[in-house]
């Protein structure tokens, strides 16, 4: 097998939760060494968050932690342990890249912020992420992604126009900034190998997920309008929404754009002149006749039908529709890893193909702790002995 793209690359990765993780992933999953460091006496928060496989909470059995740290090597270390950097100096002196993303001020209460990591390392890229960013009023303050949405301008626009702001699924802006910080830790690397110099990439959450509001943005300084909740709505589109189909919680996700799609459509449900009409009456008539129709259709079916009459159309999958979707499956997207407590589990692969360089998850998400010995003595140099000792201290897991 081809070595993954970042085969040989080394990362201290100091980051929890969702954001960064998800950024370390793509470099683990690709090839480098990947080692998360975890303090045991506060370890990641999502290995106390569910979904927990057989709804047996667990430290180790969190489905949230394990699909952000495959490939990845783990190590349980007290952080606030007297002696924690006769571990952690060598890991900074072996690593590439140290990746954290806590709150401003934590990495430096350990002597771990940049200034002191170049003096160590002087060729040490490193990256922080953390939701407010590294300065400003607000820097220090908590907050999780939910707050990251709301203060990004999204959840002001996400809900139906005659009701409370929805919040989008999930830690949202988790989901948003990785993609950012990944772009901006790859655009160092190449200064690195053209220059020799390492630097700080420092990234604020909230402001990665506020470039997705960028056109309403322009729009409010061009129209002075500001953007409202509009529900399923899709300005400019004849028809934009989400409809029932036959069989219970199934549906489909139906666009419009054109008169060209709406005559196929019109084709497809079999009810032209009334469909016609209820578009005439305007948007909710119209959704509601649409839903009407839609829900004599299977919902696969349907999909099938509008793709070959040109008329954008999605099936809502939930989970289990996705573990057997055969379009996934044809693509090997789901790569099933053994993990010592949950069992063999299908782990979401990357979304892009190197031809040259291959990805490949090679194992599950880490236990806490699992791979301390292996780390510090094929990778740092200690003996068992030390290991011993560092134990009997308290400092490792």
């Amino acid at each position: 097998m081809s070595k993954g793209i970042f085969d040989g690359l080394k990362v201290a990765d100091f980051t929890w939760a969702a954001a960064g993780p998800i950024v370390t992933k793509q470099l683990s999953d690709n090839g480098a060494t990947v080692v998360k460091v975890e303090s045991f006496k506060h370890p990641d928060s999502i290995r106390l968050g569910g979904p927990f496989i057989d709804d047996k909470p667990g430290i180790n059995r969190s489905g949230f932690f394990a699909d952000f740290h495959s490939s990845k090597l783990g190590i349980g270390v007290d952080m606030n342990h007297a002696d924690a950097m006769t571990i952690i100096r060598p890991m900074i002196e072996w690593a590439d890249i140290v990746a954290e993303s806590f709150r401003p001020g934590i990495m430096k209460k350990w002597g771990l912020d940049y200034e002191s990591l170049r003096k160590i390392n002087p060729r040490i890229i490193m990256l922080s992420s953390s939701l407010y960013g590294a300065d400003g009023p607000w820097s220090r303050h908590p907050g999780y992604g939910a707050q990251g949405a709301a203060l990004a301008g999204i959840q002001h626009m996400t809900g139906w126009p005659d009701r409370l702001p929805a919040v989008p699924k999930g830690a949202y802006s988790d989901s948003v900034s990785p993609r950012y910080a990944l772009a901006a830790l790859m655009a160092a690397l190449i200064h690195r190998e053209k220059t020799g110099e390492g630097q700080h990439v420092e990234l604020s959450q909230i402001e990665a997920t506020t470039q997705l509001v960028s056109p309403q943005l322009l729009d409010l300084q061009i129209t002075g309008a500001n953007a409202q909740r509009s529900g399923n709505r899709k300005e400019g589109s004849i028809l934009h929404g989400v409809y029932p189909c036959a069989g219970t919680e199934h549906w489909i996700a139906l666009e419009v754009e054109d008169e060209k799609q709406w005559v196929s459509l019109k084709r497809i449900l079999g009810d032209g002149s009334d469909l016609d009409r209820a578009r005439a009456e305007g948007a909710d008539i119209l959704d509601a006749h649409v839903g009407e129709l839609t829900v004599a259709f299977d919902a696969a079916e349907l999909m099938q039908a509008c793709a070959e009459a040109g008329v954008p159309a999605g099936v809502a999958y939930c989970g289990s529709d996705l573990l057997s979707d055969p379009i996934l499956e044809a693509r090997n997207h789901f790569w099933p890893l053994s993990h010592a407590e949950m069992g063999t589990l299908k782990y979401n692969g990357p979304a892009y193909r190197f031809d040259k360089t291959p990805s490949a998850l090679r194992s599950a998400a880490p236990r806490l702790g699992e791979h301390t010995d292996q780390v510090l003595t094929d990778y740092l140099g200690f003996t068992s002995n030390d290991l011993t000792r560092f134990r009997e201290s308290g400092l490792l897991l």
